[in-house]
């Protein structure tokens, strides 16, 4: 039997799709055998992660009919299960390598039929928060007014996918072998394990990513290609604008980034008009702009600690100087006009 050493150059080239027949046949009696132990590639896995092309083919026609089958099936063995673990996760971090297409065909020929996955979905209401315990152990706050859609289980060394509309803070359990990806329109965000929060309704010009702990790659999708934006540590903050297609990166207060899961509401820069937007949605009320020139007109920065829509619109009215006024009808519409405003 090879030495340590050498089998990680074999696990290497498997990696880069270098591999010679005789080369993966050792490799793969060493996974077979009880020397083996997954923990000794890691580090090799993460250099393949962070050598991923920035531009690249997004195979998502490639990824959906993987899944499909995956969906389908399982491995017949057990024992053949676990052999191919670590291989497994080299598919699923680099389909760009050629080594997957074997691994790929080897797969297709050895599995049988297994319960289907269903995909699952939830909308939510204005004002409404709701916490969501995926089947990997991941949670997902999700804020008002958004739509998230998931697999009722995930496959093991495949890409974890869910889409959202909306905003929603993820803690996500850590799994190297199944990166987890959000999609909301072109933005992807991949992570192994962290906590992060989006900020996408589909009515925004702007998307928002925040990480609070661990790291987030952020990707542009466009037409099935990705092309990498950003990759975000604890405290970075990335707003993608939709219109032409723009980014900035930023920071913000780690420990603030999941704030209004806890009815503690923060708003940095805004103008009017998005702060009762976002109102809008944190509280179960409707607004009335009575006077248009208010809008844009002033920033605002604020913090709402666990207060009544009616405790943060007298906040409001007393940050303007007493310019702005609110009128409270049925304790969901609000009136909002400003005395020097026509």
């Amino acid at each position: 039997m090879k030495n340590n050493e050498e089998i990680r150059k074999l696990f290497k080239l498997y990696l880069e799709g270098k591999a010679d027949q005789q080369q993966e046949e050792t490799l793969l009696r060493y996974l077979d055998s009880a020397k083996s132990d997954d923990s000794q590639f890691s580090d090799l896995i993460q250099e393949a992660w962070s050598k991923e092309a920035s531009v690249r083919e997004d195979s998502s026609e490639v990824d959906l009919e993987f899944g499909e089958i995956l969906a389908k099936a399982t491995i017949r063995q057990q024992r053949k299960s676990q052999r191919f673990q670590v291989l497994k996760y080299a598919a699923s971090i680099a389909l760009v390598f050629s080594a997957v297409l074997g691994w790929y065909s080897y797969q297709r020929n050895q599995v049988k039929p297994a319960e289907a996955i269903k995909m699952l979905s939830l909308t939510t209401l204005q004002g409404e928060k709701v916490k969501i315990l995926l089947s990997d152990s991941t949670v997902v706050f999700l804020g008002g007014s958004s739509t998230l859609k998931w697999p009722s289980r995930f496959v093991k060394g495949h890409h974890r996918n869910i889409r959202l509309e909306g905003e929603g803070f993820f803690e996500v359990k850590r799994d190297i072998l199944s990166p987890f990806v959000v999609h909301s329109g072109n933005i992807q965000t991949q992570v192994l394990g962290t906590s992060f929060n989006i900020t996408a309704y589909p009515s925004d010009n702007i998307f928002s990513v925040a990480v609070r702990t661990g790291k987030v790659r952020v990707s542009e999708s466009d037409k099935g290609v990705l092309k990498k934006l950003s990759l975000l540590t604890p405290g970075m903050k990335l707003d993608y604008y939709n219109k032409d297609q723009r980014y900035v990166v930023g920071t913000a207060k780690a420990r603030d980034i999941n704030s209004w899961t806890t009815n503690r509401f923060i708003f940095k820069d805004d103008n009017l008009f998005t702060m009762l937007s976002k109102l809008e949605r944190y509280y179960k009320v409707r607004f009335e702009l009575k006077s248009p020139c208010l809008a844009g007109r002033r920033q605002f920065n604020a913090t709402f600690n666990q207060k009544s829509i009616k405790e943060v619109m007298e906040q409001v009215r007393m940050m303007s100087g007493d310019n702005i006024h609110y009128k409270i009808t049925k304790d969901t519409l609000i009136t909002v006009w400003g005395e020097d405003c026509k």
